[in-house]
């Protein structure tokens, strides 16, 4: 007698599960916790010791760094994917998955819904202690939509990358660590907590140009309603996307090939 074929899930619902399972492990691990309070700290660690010197000159630094801050969260968003996508990798996760009668992508879907979720979670908190310290929407409804909508792609698309990286190395924590040294470089030299003036000149051609300026900028002309350029920002963040997605592709056929 013949086993009856076992019905296949659809990629909503496969994806919801594997989400909901995700970020139950989240709050379990505490991560949710990090999430919540890292960009909290952050805006702590870098408004304490040099609001003082930026408003004395007129400015507002809560206006001023905000954008940043949501920035480097989703970068440590997206370090964390890795260590995830690792760790699903040691368990054996993907192997057991595919055992299953759902999509192939459901398992990295499901994972990116998570970094999703945290992004926003991220994205209130930061923006919940950049209010509290002066921070202000001064823009359109669609500026302030906008706003938030780059912030997320920026930590999904990097979370995307990272997860690729995390699936096929063999060590997931490495990566992880080393991930840590660009993008501490790439914060500190850019226009996130300081402007590009405040940069030697030989200097700032790449302090302007290099992507957490170029994000950094356009997140605070659309928070003041300035009009900003956006082609540059709109650019890097399809460059992201794509590079991400192709990276996904490629871990996927390496891990099949396994």
């Amino acid at each position: 007698m013949t086993a009856p074929a076992r019905a296949s899930v659809g990629l909503i619902p496969a994806t919801g599960t594997l989400a909901r399972q995700k970020i139950l492990a989240a709050l379990r691990s505490g991560e949710v916790l990090f999430a919540v309070f890292g960009p909290i700290v952050f805006f702590v660690c870098f408004y304490g010791p040099l609001h003082r010197q930026f408003e004395r000159a007129g400015g507002d630094y809560a206006q001023f760094i905000t954008p940043i801050i949501l920035l480097q969260a989703g970068i440590f968003t997206a370090i964390t994917a890795t260590e995830i996508a690792g760790n699903d990798a040691r368990a054996g996760v993907h192997e057991r998955m595919m055992s299953l009668p759902i999509p192939r992508t459901a398992p990295f879907l499901g994972r990116m819904a998570w970094v999703v979720v945290r992004m926003l979670l991220t994205l209130a908190a930061g923006l919940g202690i950049g209010h509290a310290l002066g921070f202000r929407f001064e823009g359109s409804l669609p500026d302030t939509a906008l706003f938030a909508l780059l912030v997320v792609a920026f930590g999904l698309s990097l979370s995307m990358l990272t997860d690729a990286a995390g699936s096929v190395a063999k060590n997931a924590v490495s990566v992880a660590t080393v991930l840590m040294i660009p993008q501490l470089i790439l914060v500190l030299a850019s226009t996130g907590l300081v402007p590009a003036q405040g940069f030697p000149e030989w200097a700032r051609p790449f302090v302007r140009n290099q992507p957490m300026s170029v994000f950094t900028d356009a997140l605070r002309g659309l928070a003041a309603g300035a009009d900003p350029e956006l082609t540059a920002v709109l650019a890097w963040t399809a460059g992201l996307l794509l590079a991400g997605t192709a990276a996904i592709v490629a871990a996927g056929r390496a891990q099949v090939n396994r």
